[in-house]
């Protein structure tokens, strides 16, 4: 088997502590490209060795590809339950597609321990079904959000979350790579929000080539000219337009999205993988477990609401690359998704409640001086870093198109942490306590008390 990494394995003796102590449901969290399906291996072969049975679900035709990869060269020996692929039920490892589990339960043999790939989608009916088929396994999801697109929180499946480290843990060791993010300093058009994130077919109408801020071919070839990119766009339309305006300017593009022919889909894949195209434009496709170390950078032309996307989008790129070790991966944010979730190595205070307080999407305000291109989050005018005031006049000049900014996380990450300490506090105690160590005065205890409906102790 492989040798597992220090984190690996003292995630996987957190998660066998939790199932130790009669928890059967363990929810384990870790960031996109740690590792999780080797983890996941890991557990599934010694679970195989003590002759019980094992059911690994996944929910997509290429992370069951991918993992029958993994498990292969871990030398687990696995049979795998799809549509159109010849059954092994006599293996004691399973990769299973959920479609395809759901509608053969009577015929897989009832599986001891069952790890849910993507573990943010299990709360749908089929997910449920399976789980329902089989009371008495002991269940582990792994996902590096859990959440769904909605925002909800797992609590309904899981009975306890296992955290893994941190995406800037992993940059530090190594583990991912280290990034540059550019983004406008602006907003998107308004657009409705439905089960968590924007409604599509408004979405399609608001973001056009006039609604992204800086043209996509153009930024690329600026900021990453040559690499290997991931487009994610609105729609096919969009998408095929998008890939056509690549081909025009000469780089090799294409499209794909989940009805996309699976034999062109898979070629179009490969071709990537392989490098014969540089840029894959798609429309929802390429998030979750897709898995190509050499992809060096990612174009978010879709506006989302929902954090799980933002992050299992954004974070595609920062897989190392065994090939390129000084790897630099690139984000290019046409849609200033980051101004609404953060940078993706923002800690997160992730939780199992399954019905947590309704938050409202907001932007986040952004400035950047346009004498030195510095960009900072607070509401001053001034620029804070070579002294510019700029004439009262230009106050409502919009930003010249086409203009990104490199967006450095500190000041960024600093602001929604302070806005998510104060939505946490629940008592005028929990206030004046994050009044004093930030030096407010005391009638912005007694607004923010106002704001939260919080009483006037007697």
């Amino acid at each position: 088997m492989f040798n597992l990494r220090s984190y690996q394995t003292d995630l996987i003796s957190r998660i066998a502590a939790d199932f130790s102590s009669g928890i059967q449901r363990v929810c384990a969290v870790a960031p996109c490209g740690a590792g999780k399906t080797v983890v996941v291996g890991w557990m599934a072969g010694k679970t195989a060795l003590v002759n019980k049975r094992v059911l690994f679900l996944v929910h997509r035709r290429e992370l069951i590809d991918q993992s029958d990869r993994t498990f292969t060269a871990m030398n687990i020996r696995h049979g795998i339950i799809s549509a159109g692929v010849p059954a092994d039920y006599e293996s004691s490892v399973q990769i299973g597609s959920v479609q395809t589990v759901a509608r053969r339960l009577s015929r897989i043999p009832s599986p001891d321990f069952i790890i849910i790939d993507e573990a943010h989608h299990a709360t749908a009916g089929t997910w449920k079904k399976i789980m329902e088929a089989f009371p008495q396994a002991m269940t582990l999801g792994v996902t590096a959000t859990p959440a769904r697109l909605d925002g909800k929180g797992l609590g309904d499946i899981f009975q306890s979350l296992v955290m893994g480290p941190s995406v800037d843990e992993l940059i530090q060791w190594g583990n991912l790579s280290k990034y540059n993010y550019y983004a406008p300093p602006s907003k998107a058009k308004s657009v409705r929000i439905q089960f968590g994130d924007y409604v599509k077919s408004e979405l399609e109408r608001a973001v056009d080539d006039d609604a992204l801020v800086g043209d996509i071919v153009a930024n690329y070839q600026k900021l990453a000219d040559g690499r290997q990119t991931v487009c994610y766009c609105v729609s096919r339309k969009h998408s095929e337009h998008t890939a056509a305006k690549f081909r025009a300017a000469g780089i090799s593009a294409a499209h794909v999205d989940g009805e996309t022919h699976k034999a062109e889909r898979d070629r179009i894949i490969s071709d990537f993988r392989r490098k014969k195209l540089r840029v894959l434009c798609n429309v929802d496709l390429l998030g979750e477990g897709f898995d190509v170390p050499g992809m060096e950078a990612v174009i978010l032309a879709r506006p989302t609401a929902s954090l799980t996307l933002f992050i299992q989008q954004s974070m595609r790129p920062l897989r190392p690359d065994p090939d390129n070790p000084s790897k630099v991966a690139v984000i290019i944010d046409h849609v200033g998704n980051c101004f609404r979730h953060g940078l993706p190595n923002a800690l997160q205070e992730w939780t199992l409640d399954s019905k947590p307080k309704k938050k409202r999407i907001r932007e986040i305000s952004m400035h950047q001086c346009p004498k030195c291109y510095q960009v900072w989050m607070t509401a001053q005018r001034t620029c804070p870093y070579c002294g510019y005031v700029p004439p009262v006049a230009e106050r409502e000049v919009k930003e010249e198109a086409g203009t990104l900014a490199k967006i450095d996380s500190l000041e960024l990450l600093e602001k929604k942490r302070k806005r998510q300490e104060v939505g946490r506090a629940r008592s005028r105690q929990d206030l004046e306590d994050i009044a004093l160590r930030r030096g407010y005065k005391f009638g912005w205890v007694r607004k923010m008390m106002e704001i939260k409906g919080i009483r006037q102790s007697v």
